[in-house]
């Protein structure tokens, strides 16, 4: 079996000949060519093709890792490659809007003018190299009238040529999802008006947002649907949904419905579905199995989050896989080698044919790139 195979075969349901192994190292990649802090070209679990003008950057590390490019990493060391696939689609608008995006320095500000207002969404670099959101578009409830108009008159063009290059260049080692983005309840409390403000909002005018979530539910399954199109295998809907934000009272009400719609569009055009929780969710524990995903992505166990390996692994529903990862702060914080391949043959053991092991959920631009080798050493060659 290629590690491609491996990775299919844990979603069949079918036990592959070894654990798989599929770290992320693409952040911890490009700061290791740009330095922490620098804006980083290519977005968290991006493609960074050979070709790249990234490589000609000088290495800030030594030895055989300084001229060592991204993909060298999982060929050297026989490791699979998980890919998000962000950028596959052309987005352009009708009825009058037009969008602006300025960058200052460390800030960025994107905006809507429309004929019915204007909207405006900020982010900052963050400490990592990549633009993290601050603030909400929308500052009252009426303003939500102003979304409605910009996704009426949004359109979508798929563009599938990552895709196929993907496909070509990483034959037999790598494994990429489509990205839907957020749910029509997680664009409310992440993107549109913030955790605050839909508490208010479902407590004062719960009609009002149920109404929108209708709307926005719509428009939402069409683009599942063109994504269920594309190349690749697999779609994921990224949520990042953690119990912090999105209550597991919330999570159950008012996303899972919109899962087990956008799972069986996607079902019904042979696709695996996946969805990416990376960070506390022990609250829903009781009913992931009922969201209908196939496959759980980033999940990262304590002592980063307030869950078990062994209580995930006793939570997946019947089909359901998982990626689960040794918490990155291990890979951060001066643990041995060996204690981070104990925690990778925990993982492994306590999911038993059932996971995709990595680094949860991605390594940092100051991880030890060292204990990621031992690792994926490790765990590859256990006999389960």
């Amino acid at each position: 079996m290629n590690h491609r195979e491996r990775f299919f075969s844990i979603l069949k349901g079918t036990r592959a000949d070894r654990v798989p192994f599929f770290p992320d190292i693409s952040t911890w990649y490009q700061a290791s060519r740009l330095g922490v802090g620098t804006e980083q070209p290519y977005p968290p679990g991006g493609y960074i093709p050979d070709d790249s003008p990234l490589h000609q950057q000088e290495s800030r590390l030594t030895g055989r890792f300084a001229g060592m490019r991204f993909l060298d990493y999982y060929r050297e060391f026989g490791w699979g490659l998980p890919v998000h696939v962000y950028d596959w689609f052309e987005e352009t608008y009708s009825g009058g809007i037009e969008k602006r995006t300025t960058t200052e320095g460390r800030h960025r500000t994107v905006t809507w003018d429309t004929p019915r207002g204007t909207l405006v969404r900020t982010y900052k670099l963050d400490a990592e190299g990549t633009w993290s959101e601050y603030g909400h578009m929308v500052k009252s409830l009426e303003e939500l009238d102003i979304i409605r108009y910009i996704v009426e008159h949004t359109a979508w063009t798929p563009r599938f040529e990552l895709m196929e290059r993907f496909l070509r260049e990483t034959d037999g080692f790598g494994v990429a999802d489509t990205v839907l983005f957020r749910s029509p309840f997680g664009k409310l409390v992440h993107e549109y008006m913030g955790f605050e403000a839909v508490t208010y909002a479902l407590f004062d005018h719960e009609d009002l947002v149920l109404d929108f979530l209708a709307f926005q539910e719509h428009y939402d399954l069409e683009f599942a649907a063109m994504a269920a199109s594309s190349p690749l295998s697999i779609v994921i809907i990224s949520d990042h949904a953690d119990e912090n934000l999105i209550s597991p009272p919330w999570y159950r009400r008012y996303c899972i419905p919109f899962y087990q719609k956008a799972c069986g569009l996607i079902h019904r055009a042979g696709k695996v579905v996946s969805t990416h929780l990376d960070g506390n969710f022990h609250g829903f524990l009781p009913f992931i199995g009922e969201t209908g995903f196939d496959l759980l992505d980033g999940c990262t166990p304590a002592p980063m989050f307030n869950y078990q390996v062994e209580e995930l692994a006793g939570a997946l529903g019947e089909g359901m896989s998982c990626y689960c990862g040794v918490p990155a702060s291990m890979f951060t914080t001066g643990v041995s080698a060996d204690e981070i391949a104990s925690f990778g043959e925990r993982i492994a053991r306590a999911f038993d044919g059932r996971v995709i092991v990595n680094v949860g959920d991605i390594l940092p631009p100051t991880g030890d790139i060292a204990g990621v080798i031992a690792l994926g050493d490790h765990v590859q060659s256990l006999s389960l």
